[in-house]
């Protein structure tokens, strides 16, 4: 097995809004639609959590996206994400097979909609008391206090 991501073609013509998206379809093979994530919640290490798109009008499946490319340039993301994509997956010749998955890629346009799935799993701690303290919430989550005062400075009432 090599550990070298083999070249994907392009295919004339060049677009600048394509975006390849590589990664493995994680549904299950009875279906494109439905997969399971493997959580640790609960103290049983068996167990699963189940995602399933419905009533998707266009050829939508379930994929764990590992890398990009956008307008010639390949970025690995630091993380891979869980995502719906549409279109048909065309496989990445080779053997480069990370995690027992077949490498496939998706060109999509950028200005196509999708949805990321993002699943945490930890400790409680870590989860909701530390990703809530000051410095790491999101700016608009902190209190916004504003009072007015007279042109001289002092409040009447």
């Amino acid at each position: 097995m090599s550990d070298q991501l083999p070249t994907i073609l392009s295919i004339p013509p060049y677009d600048p809004a394509e975006i390849i998206l590589i990664g493995s379809n994680i549904a299950g093979s009875g279906s494109k639609t439905v997969a399971e994530v493997k959580i640790e919640s609960g103290g049983s290490p068996d167990s699963r959590l189940t995602i399933q798109l419905m009533d998707t009008g266009a050829d939508q499946q379930i994929a764990l996206i590992r890398a990009y490319v956008y307008e010639g340039n390949y970025y690995e993301l630091p993380k891979p994400k869980i995502m719906v994509v549409t279109g048909d997956a065309t496989d990445i010749p080779g053997d480069y097979v990370p995690k027992n998955r077949k490498l496939q890629f998706w060109r999509m346009n950028k200005l196509n909609r999708t949805t990321e799935i993002s699943v945490e799993d930890g400790l409680l701690e870590t989860l909701v008391l530390e990703a809530n303290m000051p410095g790491r919430r999101s700016p608009n989550s902190y209190a916004a206090n504003m009072q007015m005062a007279h042109k001289s400075g002092r409040l009447t009432s």
